[in-house]
């Protein structure tokens, strides 16, 4: 049992008044002889054992009487005591934190969970005793303080709650509550943090460091209140899907041809969902290409694989959607994009013959580019062919990545321009062969680039590679059945390598006797390869190998000298390019992803270093942005904001996850999380009940004590 006035129980001292009056009458006695009294004195005495018994259980309903009347002004109650400090006109010192996060966007047809958290907040600030204090704060991944300190200035903080926005942001509920708590460890009085949520349990990723934090502060509560679930609410929940990751699965993108794009969607909701559209859509054209998702068990992931075409170079976005459900912000995805005019690629080979066919890179560069001479020349990778002795060091820049297909030593010069290539974002495949001696690579910059040490050729025991899945992305391709497998490569020859133990260092790919045979490093801004043969057939059949082809596509784009741009970015995130120096201290402009939105001045570009440059800071909408520099009517740049997938995982956490042991694993997905107290005015009805018995039982005891002290008057 609690007492919502705790302090009337001092009240209980007044039980000694009914004792004292009690022994007092019992002193006040006098004896009186008169000549009849002998008489009178043997019926007294059968008398005496019923007066102290009546005496005793009057006494005992004076005081029952008393504690009844003391227990109702305490006002007890058996329900949790959610707002003890609302009462009795106790001011509280209060940090109120909204969790904005995408998750409360969830909506049951009339109104989100995050409109009703705000009207539960605005109606908590409502009831708050005079004098009270009250600060806010935003809860996202990290959080917002438009009030960050308790204020007497409720309208303030009233005004701050309606002005609040739901965004596209993930939830960790860590940040705001350690903020908040901060916030009221040095105040005096009663303080508490009140979260209202739909307490998500991705949210609380950092529970166990949040426990031991509150350890600090054991006067402060923090009170978890969520939206109450409307019965439509629990209608719609059984359904929700989600578009939760969206990727290019093509190599090198082309403008102008087929691009496979994987799109990852989620059933988050209780149900399967089956015949559910899913639609891509380039840049603001109508969906081109779409499937139909069937029989998608809850909890499943799918991987659907479209096919799109970009209409030319430049920037582009790609759209993936569902139809719409209860969870809008989930239902879309986008990728942003720069598709690159046609790269030059080099490849340094040692030749035995004037055939093209005779030069140890004719495979490797009929691979890189699969077409006749006559369309070479409009081929995306603009491939050229020399020699070790023909190669000119001033031109190594050029280049996006250079082979090295068992070519012959490489000059000083050239190794000098080579490594200053690497180390500025060139992507270099180094492929040793005949011509090239293991003692070549002992040299520098050998050492500083290369991921293993290079050792005399064997020929393996077990010709066969490891077999999949595999995990590394060049050839994670080949994990899908559909793609092929690459069961069938043996190598009869390599070189045996020596893998440095360094942590830019990985293997992609093994033999089945674990020797490897491919190996990349990060060097500077860029990577090399390393192959453990070169690409000839008496080497290894793999120039022969249907996946030759795009095998070496995927190795060019992990290899390529990347775009320095970041175009797809978390919520919050800060998008920033070079302009031409000519644009410094022009006006930027975005327009966001809803439909109706006008280009909004953020800011001017600015000179970093040498370099003018625009950023885009804390842009949390979901979708493609458009950024126009000065007066242009075209768009300069596109770039996406992705919310976190796991934003879509609804499964809410205990009520009492802040007090219980244990470590919470999963709940329904569709059910919100209880509150952890009851609404408002339940422990104060209970209150209000118990105090109404309590003064009835006082009244009829009263009523008893009367009758029976008039009935033992008489019968004296």
């Amino acid at each position: 049992m609690q007492f919502l006035a705790p302090a009337a129980l001092a009240g209980l001292a007044a039980l000694s008044l009914p004792v004292i009056i009690h022994l007092l009458n019992k002193l006040r006695i006098r004896e009186v002889r008169w000549a009849a009294m002998r008489f009178l004195l043997a019926a007294a005495q059968k008398n005496q054992r019923r007066v102290k018994m009546q005496d005793l259980l009057l006494l005992i309903l004076r005081c029952l009487v008393l504690a009844l009347i003391v227990f109702a002004f305490a006002r007890p109650t058996f329900e949790k005591i959610a707002k003890s400090s609302l009462v009795a006109g106790d001011p509280l010192t209060v940090m109120v934190l909204l969790d904005q996060s995408a998750s409360m966007g969830v909506s049951d047809g009339v109104e989100t969970r995050f409109a009703a958290a705000r009207t539960a907040t605005l109606n908590f600030l409502e009831e708050l005793p005079s004098g009270s204090a009250a600060g806010l704060l935003l809860v996202n991944d990290s959080y917002a303080s438009p009030v960050s300190r308790p204020s007497r200035d409720l309208s303030l903080v009233r005004r701050s709650v309606e002005l609040a926005r739901l965004t596209d942001r993930g939830t960790d509920f860590q940040p705001a509550i350690r903020a908040a708590v901060e916030a009221l460890r040095n105040l005096p009085g009663r303080r508490e943090v009140h979260l209202f949520t739909d307490n998500q349990l991705t949210g609380w990723r950092a529970l166990e460091p949040v426990r031991e934090f509150l350890k600090t502060a054991p006067d402060i509560k923090v009170v978890i209140t969520t939206p109450a679930a409307s019965p439509a609410s629990a209608a719609n929940s059984a359904r929700n899907l989600a578009v939760t990751h969206l990727k290019l699965d093509t190599a090198i993108p082309v403008a102008g041809q087929p691009l496979r794009v994987l799109v990852e969607v989620t059933n988050t909701g209780e149900i399967p969902a089956d015949g559910v559209r899913l639609a891509i859509a380039v840049d603001d054209d109508a969906p081109s290409a779409d499937a139909v998702i069937s029989n998608l068990a809850p909890g499943g992931t799918r991987y659907v694989p479209l096919l799109v075409r970009l209409p030319g170079t430049g920037f582009h976005t790609l759209t993936a959607s569902l139809p719409p459900d209860r969870l809008a912000f989930d239902n879309r995805r986008t990728l942003a994009l720069e598709i690159a005019p046609a790269r030059d690629v080099l490849i340094v080979e040692s030749r035995r013959g004037p055939a093209p066919w005779q030069g140890t890179g004719h495979f490797l560069a009929t691979a890189l580019a699969p077409v006749d001479e006559e369309s070479a020349s409009r081929h995306y990778l603009h491939v050229t062919r020399t020699t070790a002795a023909d190669l000119d060091p001033s031109k190594l820049s050029g280049y996006a990545v250079i082979f090295l297909a068992a070519a012959d030593a490489l000059p000083p010069p050239v190794m000098t321009a080579l490594a200053s290539f690497v180390n500025d974002g060139g992507g270099l495949v180094v492929m040793p062969g005949d011509a090239t001696p293991a003692g070549v690579f002992l040299d520098a910059p050998w050492p500083d680039l290369l991921p293993a040490a290079i050792n005399l050729p064997v020929e393996p025991s077990q010709g066969a590679i490891e077999p999949a899945p595999y995990n590394h992305p060049l050839l994670t391709l080949w994990n899908d059945p559909a793609a092929g497998n690459l069961a069938a490569l043996r190598f009869a020859k390599i070189f045996s390598l020596d893998p440095l133990k360094l942590p830019e260092v990985s293997t992609a790919l093994r033999l089945a006797d674990t020797s490897p045979v491919i190996m990349e490093r990060t060097v500077g801004k860029g990577r090399v390869v390393l192959f453990a043969a070169p690409p000839v057939p008496t080497w290894t059949n793999l120039p022969l190998h249907p996946a030759f082809v795009p095998l070496m596509h995927r190795l060019y784009a992990a290899t390529a000298r990347a775009s320095s741009l970041k175009l797809n970015l978390a919520p919050g995130d800060t998008f920033q390019a070079p302009v031409p120096i000519e644009q410094l201290n022009r006006d930027v402009y975005v327009r966001g992803p809803a439909e109706d939105a006008k280009p909004v001045a953020t800011g001017r570009t600015e000179l970093v270093g040498t370099q003018a440059m625009l950023r885009v800071r804390t842009a949390s909408s979901a979708g493609r942005h458009t950024v126009y520099v000065g007066q242009n009517e075209r768009p300069d740049f596109y770039f996406a904001v992705q919310p976190p997938a796991d934003e879509s995982d609804l499964k809410s956490a205990p009520a009492d996850i802040l007090t219980s042991t244990g470590i919470p694993t999963s709940s329904s997905p569709s059910s919100a999380a209880p509150s952890s107290v009851p609404p408002p005015s339940t422990p104060l009805l209970t209150a209000q009940q118990l105090w109404m018995i309590a003064l009835a039982a006082a009244a009829f005891l009263s009523c008893t004590e009367l009758l029976l002290a008039l009935r033992s008057s008489r019968s004296r």
